[in-house]
This record gives C-alpha cells, sequence and structure tokens, in this order.
C-alpha cells in the first residue's frame, strides 16, 4: 500500500514539475560579450531580470564577433530556429533590414504594449534603427574609440601624464621617449577586429570616406589618397615594431599586462581594463590628424527581437524593455562603458551622475560625441561580403604583403563589384 502511494506521489511531483517547465518561457540572448568584455555584466542582469520575471529564464549565447554572429544568425533561421533577442553592431543595419526576417518595433508594441517606453527616448535615438521602413530594434550600445593609457610609463619617461597628445604628430614625437623609458616595449597597440571600426577611424580622420555616394550610387571611398594615408600611417607603426599588431582579444590583455604603452579602444573595454589592471590608467581623445576634423565611428549595437513563437516574442520584447531601462542602461555604462542613450542619467544622482563625475576616462568618450560619424555599413546582400574585403585590406597593409594604396585598391575594386546597383541620394 505503501509503495502504491509513492508511486502515486511521485507521479504528481513529476507531473507537476513538467507543468512547471511547459509554463516557463526560454529565450536566448546572442551577444559578443565574452568574459574578457563584459559577460559578467551581462550574467548580472540577466539574473536581475529572472528574478524580476520567474516565468522567463534568459541563456546567454556569446558569439566571436559582430559578423560572425550575423552569419550564425542567419544560419540559425534558414534552420528554422532562430535567437530571440540578438544584439547586432551597427555596420550590419543595413544588412539586417534588407536580409533577414526581424520583428518590427511597431509590431512588438502593437502585441505587447511599450508606447510610454518608447516615450522615454528622444527621437534622435529611435531614429538610429529606422531605415524607412520603421524601428528594426532599440539602439542598445554607443561607443567610441578613446587611446587608453598607462601614466606610470609617461612619468618614466619624464612625460606629463595629464597633458597626453591630442595629434597624431604629437603621439608621433614622444613615442621614441616612451621606448626607450620602458624597456623598447611597442608604445602603441590598436586593437581591431574584422569589422572594420579602427579602420574606418583611421581612414576618416585623415579626411578619406569608407563608402560615397557617385552618381546615385554607392561607391566606398577606400581607394582615395587619404585613405590610403590613413592606413599607412598605422602600418607603419606595426612595421616599425613601434605598434604591436593584434585583434582585441590579444590586444586587451597585452596592455592590462603592461606590454604596451597605449592602447587604442572602445569606450566600452574601459570597464574591464580598469579592473584588471595594476597600474594608473588613463585615456584621452583619438588624434587628430592634421588639420582634419576627427571623425570617429560610433561603436556598439543595437538589439532586435528575431523570436516567432508568440510567448518568446513578449519575453524577448520584456528582456529588451529591461536592458534599455535607466537602470539597464546605468549598470551597462558603469560594467562596461558604454554612453547612456537615456537622457538625463549622467546628471542623475541616482544613476550615473556620480560615477561620470569620479571616472574622468568616461568623460573623455562623452566629451568626443561630436566627433561620432555612423559606422559604415556596406550597402546590400553582399553588405557582409564587402565589409571582409576592407578587413583583408587591412591585414595586407599591416602585415607588409603590400602597401596600403596598392592592398586598399584592391580591395575598392572588389567592394564596388559587390554593391553595384545600390541606390543612394547626395
Amino acid at each position: 500500500m505503501r509503495s502504491a502511494i509513492w508511486v502515486v506521489l511521485v507521479v504528481l511531483l513529476l507531473t507537476f514539475a513538467g507543468v512547471q517547465a511547459q509554463d516557463e518561457t526560454v529565450i536566448e540572448y546572442w551577444n559578443i560579450n565574452n568574459e574578457g568584455f563584459g559577460g559578467a555584466v551581462v550574467d548580472a542582469l540577466i539574473a536581475e531580470f529572472e528574478a524580476a520575471n520567474p516565468g522567463i529564464q534568459v541563456e546567454a549565447r556569446v558569439q566571436e564577433s559582430y559578423p560572425a554572429l550575423v552569419q550564425n544568425v542567419e544560419a540559425q533561421i534558414v534552420a528554422g530556429n532562430p535567437p530571440a533577442v540578438v544584439q547586432i553592431g551597427w555596420p550590419y543595419i543595413d544588412y539586417v533590414y534588407n536580409n533577414l526576417p526581424y520583428i518590427p518595433v511597431s509590431t512588438l508594441v502593437e502585441s505587447w504594449g511599450g508606447e510610454d517606453y518608447l516615450a522615454t527616448f528622444p527621437q534622435n535615438v529611435l531614429d538610429l534603427t529606422d531605415l524607412g521602413g520603421g524601428q528594426i530594434g532599440m539602439a542598445y550600445s554607443l561607443s567610441n574609440p578613446v587611446v587608453y593609457y598607462n601614466a606610470e610609463m609617461f612619468e618614466a619617461a619624464g612625460l606629463d601624464p595629464d597633458n597626453p597628445p591630442t595629434t597624431w604628430e604629437g603621439w608621433l614625437e614622444i613615442a621614441p621617449k616612451l621606448a626607450e623609458a620602458n624597456n623598447g616595449i611597442p608604445v602603441f597597440n590598436f586593437g581591431y577586429g574584422s569589422d572594420n571600426w579602427i579602420l574606418q577611424a583611421f581612414v576618416e580622420s585623415n579626411g578619406g570616406r569608407m563608402l560615397t555616394c557617385v552618381d546615385g550610387e554607392y561607391r566606398t571611398g577606400l581607394d582615395s589618397p587619404e585613405a590610403a594615408a590613413g592606413l599607412q600611417a598605422w602600418a607603419d607603426l606595426v612595421l616599425a615594431g613601434q605598434s604591436l599588431n593584434a585583434g582585441y582579444n590579444d590586444a586587451t590583455p597585452a596592455f592590462i599586462a603592461g606590454e604596451t604603452v597605449t592602447y587604442t579602444y572602445s569606450i566600452a573595454g574601459r570597464g574591464n581594463i580598469q579592473a584588471q589592471s595594476e597600474y594608473d590608467v588613463r585615456a584621452t581623445t583619438f588624434p587628430q590628424f592634421g588639420d582634419n576634423p576627427v571623425r570617429i565611428p560610433g561603436g556598439g549595437n543595437f538589439l532586435t527581437v528575431f523570436a516567432t513563437d508568440p510567448a518568446q516574442q513578449e519575453a524577448a520584447w520584456k528582456f529588451v524593455q529591461f536592458l534599455t531601462s535607466p537602470k539597464g542602461f546605468t549598470e551597462w555604462t558603469k560594467g562596461l562603458g558604454y554612453v547612456p542613450l537615456l537622457p538625463g542619467l549622467t546628471e542623475d544622482p541616482a544613476f550615473l551622475a556620480d560615477f561620470v563625475a569620479e571616472n574622468p576616462i568616461q568623460q573623455v568618450a562623452i566629451n568626443q560625441l561630436g566627433s561620432v560619424v555612423r559606422w559604415t555599413s556596406f550597402p546590400g546582400a553582399n553588405g557582409l561580403a564587402a565589409g571582409d574585403a576592407a578587413f583583408r585590406a587591412t591585414q595586407a597593409a599591416l602585415s607588409g604583403e603590400l602597401t596600403a594604396a596598392e592592398a586598399l585598391a584592391a580591395a575598392a575594386e572588389e567592394i564596388n563589384a559587390l554593391i553595384a546597383g545600390q541606390a543612394c541620394s547626395g
């Protein structure tokens, strides 16, 4: 008799557990925040969201890079299993808009509400994800490149760490002193990836353009003398041993370990760099080239919903609203360094006012916002391939395989064939 009762109890417990599992909605959140780039912040935000929404479970899926993320999302869509929420890097907005079946923000609001939430954002922020057919997601992360530097290495060279150079010429002038005083280590370090973010900063701050409009069609401007000179300035440092040549994943720990004097990288790396460095880390603005105005691409990402299941769509939309809430933006900025996109947070003591006042590195990025331009998104179905051509040109120039002019000329020919027929105005 007792065994029969136990069997009934076990069946009831299993049934109850099954009902609980069925009632819980599981969504995947695809992002690029690995352990060294905000992964802990993502985990903390997910835990806080789940505590407030016990019927929703969020599973983070970290991807290697923005280009790889978009390619993997596309593969999952083809397989019929799209992730619910995805961080899309700004240079891939055109590709997503024209090629992937995202859920428009207007559809999410119509189905699950959110009018009051949208009303808290300035119109120009909402417009960031609108290419003419309505918002394809919510703007989330905005960054720009700053020059981190080791203040103690400045002092060792007899230089004033409170007054770093603001021009390219100024950095070249003090580089020999910095190298000599610090055991000959590379002075420079430009963390880069296949997304062409740092390439654009060099090209456009030297007067070139990644993308132009000629006779109503898009063409790249990478084959201009200005673009070539910008990339060659970077390549010359690498080839002379004055700069490390490494992607983000290797360049960041090298600077943290004191193996380079400077590190030109996203303000979004601030949290990790400050937390792990055992020396006085400071930062200054991206350098000016001659008389050209500084033009630096706005980095970061926006959040797009791809879920097709209604329950997942509702859960995903709740999660997006949480991440882009005043509390969500505050934790995101404190943990990484991204500039918050809701007005007033940096002046409000309840959120970021004290933090920004006590963290001059964060203020550097805020002060540079007037120099930020759109991160180039190559148009059309071949946009990803066009970006890859630019990245291969960068690699060829940095390795010395080709001059910057040769590499960019070949890339421009390939890119223009890939984006041929894409209409533009202006």
